[in-house]
């Protein structure tokens, strides 16, 4: 057999891996299109208006409000362009679900391919992509369509690392070079951790050196990652200017609250890195007790013996890959690759300390330095005993293609998500705070109530659960309406917050509740007060007027009632409810014709409406 034919029967064998390795990551994942938007999905997709419009393309690359319905502001133009694009498919969340199942496939394909560049045995290098591939651990990266920033930061990082090796090797220089770019772009453009590329360009080029370096190797390597640091430099400079800020801010942290990010102190985060980080290895090792909400133990000190041990396990474990041997250069790749997707996090105090969805690229990471474990010796011995081996192998694959489809289906709907979660660990107030917003979506309060109560007594100082809190109370239908209770959860929310318009307007629902409930005026006189105080703050909406002339309503005076729902429209804010508002005043005040022509007009404006389509009913109907 020539060495043309052994050449052609290994390319035909690596593309039958890589198809293999593609199919099991699909297998693994598939069920995640059952599933449905949860948790930061709601804001930062669904009900993020500037993705659903392809020509707000701009926005998507110049503002950084556009990242999140909420309050939220990042720059991560090309992570928004990918929701775009989802969302111009299909705006339903199979479709962004199915996204990110392709791109998990390509990464993992892509592994294979530069594992198997860096001279990593045909056999470890497939082994280890496709444990990655069916891996549990990545079921919430996977499931979670706002975590796709991970999948594409390192799917960027391989592209350029691969295109990186192309152009060491001297093969396409101009091709790898594109290569290296478009890996940044991609990295960065979807996590700020992709600023991270230069340097591991530059260890990969370093660590990969065939004979000792002189001023023509160091000018080379310099060269071939100058394009790439020019575009990581100009990245940091639009941070700046779109942000006001490079980097994240490690100073004016208080240490108060460490339950959230910008109350725990530097010293606090990496203590309790400490107990975490272990935790996360062994999870790489044996996926169980996977969760939403990892149960932290806070740390203020290193003079902890958990803490300790932690540390110092974690950092022998990483002096042990970098310990010379058979494919030391990949392990410390793989090692330094590890790091680099975990330091951000590591480091800087977020909500969530620990969240599984950021162990993607650093899982990639362990699985290259084991890999390097199984050396040509290993193979040699494996392939002595292939018929034990291989079917185990296989078990194992198909183990965690069956737990990471257990796991994905948690996700096709989002209370059964926290129900799981609960039933693990009952404690946990962001579970509660999930299940009770989960309901309060599907439009039931009464069961919203008291899952958000648990959430708020487990952690009363989180301001968006004592919202939330307050808005299931206001939306209960009047035979279990709260009234008192609304009225002591939107007081405690007016007073931490008394100049947020949407926290006035729960206090008028509050007021209105009791108002109904006890027929007393008062509680009517300052539903309208708080309503019409937003005018002073915000910019003027139906809502505040239909809510002032709802208080007069309650009160009887629908003269009153008729004026606000008036100047609502000659404010041009005559959406279809003022106007259905507006013609149910006009029936009590016995001016039938009118409240008629009010409601085609609402006809006209929203024929599907069903609330257009009951008052069009209920005012054909014969007097009573």
């Amino acid at each position: 057999m020539t060495f043309a034919d052994l050449r052609h029967r290994a390319v035909v064998r690596n593309r039958q891996l890589l198809a293999c390795l593609g199919v099991l990551a699909l297998l693994a994942y598939g069920a995640s299109l059952a599933g449905e938007y949860v948790f930061d999905d709601l804001h930062s997709i669904a009900g993020n208006t500037a993705l659903h419009d392809l020509g707000a393309w701009w926005r998507w690359l110049s503002d950084p409000t556009a990242f999140s319905a909420g309050s939220g502001r990042m720059y991560r133009p090309v992570l928004l362009t990918s929701f775009a694009l989802n969302l111009a498919i299909s705006p339903e969340a199979w479709a962004l679900k199915a996204g990110n199942v392709v791109i998990h496939a390509v990464t993992v394909m892509l592994a294979f391919g530069w594992l198997r560049r860096l001279a990593v045995p045909r056999a470890a290098a497939f082994a280890g992509t496709a444990l990655f591939a069916v891996h549990p651990l990545l079921g919430e990266a996977i499931n979670l369509t706002s975590a796709r920033s991970e999948l594409l930061l390192v799917l960027g990082l391989l592209v350029g690392l691969r295109s990186h090796f192309v152009f060491l090797r001297g093969s396409r220089p101009l091709l790898a070079s594109a290569g290296m770019v478009l890996g940044a772009v991609i990295a960065c453009g979807s996590k700020e951790t992709g600023v991270v590329l230069p340097g591991l360009l530059g260890a990969q080029a370093w660590l990969l050196r065939r004979e000792t370096w002189r001023m023509a190797h160091w000018g080379r390597a310099v060269a071939g990652v100058l394009p790439v640091v020019l575009l990581v430099l100009g990245y940091l400079v639009l941070r700046k200017v779109l942000l006001g800020e490079v980097t994240v801010s490690l100073v004016g942290r208080t240490g108060e609250d460490p339950s959230s990010g910008h109350g725990r102190s530097l010293l606090c985060q990496l203590a309790t890195m400490g107990l975490l980080l272990p935790r996360a290895l062994l999870q790489m090792v044996c996926p169980v007790g996977l969760s939403m909400d990892p149960p932290v133990s806070f740390r203020h000190t290193f003079v902890d013996p958990f803490v300790i041990a932690g540390w110092g396990g974690v950092l022998g474990l990483s002096l042990a890959a970098w310990w010379p041997g058979a494919l030391a250069r990949v392990r410390r790749i793989g090692l330094l690759l590890a790091w680099a997707t975990a330091l951000p996090w590591v480091i800087v105090p977020l909500n969530m300390p620990l969240a599984e969805h950021r162990l993607y690229g650093p899982l990639l990471g362990v699985v290259v330095i084991a890999t390097t474990l199984l050396s040509r010796k290993a193979v040699w011995l494996l392939a002595r005993v292939q018929r034990a081996v291989r079917p185990a192998f296989g078990c194992l694959l198909l183990v965690g293609v069956a737990c990471s489809a257990l796991r994905s289906l948690e996700f096709r709907d989002e209370r059964l998500l926290w129900q799981h979660e609960l039933a693990a660990r009952p404690v946990s107030w962001r579970a509660w705070w999930g299940l009770g917003t989960s309901n309060l979506r599907k439009g039931d309060a009464k069961a919203a109530v008291d899952p958000i109560a648990w959430a708020h007594a487990l952690y009363p100082e989180h301001f968006d659960v004592l919202r939330n809190y307050a808005e299931a109370l206001v939306q209960l239908p009047a035979e279990a309406g709260q009234p008192f209770r609304a009225l002591v959860v939107s007081d405690e929310l007016l007073r931490r917050s008394p100049n947020d318009p949407w926290v006035r307007t729960l206090v008028a629902e509050a007021n209105l509740q009791a108002g109904r409930a006890t027929r007393q005026e008062p509680f009517f006189l300052e539903a309208e007060r708080q309503a019409l105080s937003c005018l002073a703050i915000a910019k003027p909406k139906g809502l505040i007027y239909r809510m002032a002339a709802a208080a007069r309503r309650g009160m009887g005076d629908f003269e009153a009632a008729l004026r606000h729902l008036d100047e609502s429209l000659a404010k041009g804010l005559d959406h279809v409810s003022v106007r259905l508002d507006r013609a149910a005043v006009l029936q009590e005040l016995g001016r039938t014709a009118e409240a008629r022509r009010e409601l085609l007009r609402a006809q006209q404006q929203a024929p599907m409406d069903p609330g257009v389509q009951q008052a069009l009913w209920q005012h054909a109907q014969p007097p009573r």
